[in-house]
């Protein structure tokens, strides 16, 4: 069962422009290496892109992409790195590689937050705050 867009319509979405705009945006040392290594890199955005466009769990993409787990750790590195954000503002906003990682950034940054709330809630207030009998150093 084919689920979205395939893997030749996920490359057209990361046309040459948007791809260059891409390896422009990355820090000094993945641009290096997105350079020297440009099929690979641009093979990881892709599949970020499927996964983004076909709102698909990470284990679902299609294995000519590679190792799904491989991907969605360097995925969560460059997110937590804010590389994705630097990344999306270089994209233009009608562009579709653009709008599909807009929109799995959005998702990601929601997950997050939520995340952190209910890590607030389930943290006790005397945690957060001294008690008022310690003494204070």
């Amino acid at each position: 069962m084919s689920k979205g867009i395939t893997t030749e319509q996920c490359a057209e979405m990361v046309c040459d422009l948007d791809w260059q705009k891409i390896s422009l945006a990355l820090p000094p040392n993945l641009s290096t290496r997105a350079k020297n290594s440009s099929q690979k890199y641009r093979r990881f955005v892709e599949a970020v892109v499927w996964v983004a466009c076909n709102r698909a769990f990470w284990s679902e993409l299609p294995r000519a992409y590679g190792p799904w787990r491989s991907i969605y750790v360097r995925y969560m590195r460059w997110f937590k790195a804010g590389i994705w954000t630097t990344v999306d503002r270089t994209l233009d906003a009608d562009s579709a590689c653009g709008t599909a990682l807009r929109s799995m950034l959005d998702d990601q940054l929601h997950a997050q937050q939520r995340r952190r709330l209910r890590v607030e809630r389930k943290t006790p207030a005397s945690a957060v705050r001294p008690r008022e009998d310690a003494p204070l150093l």
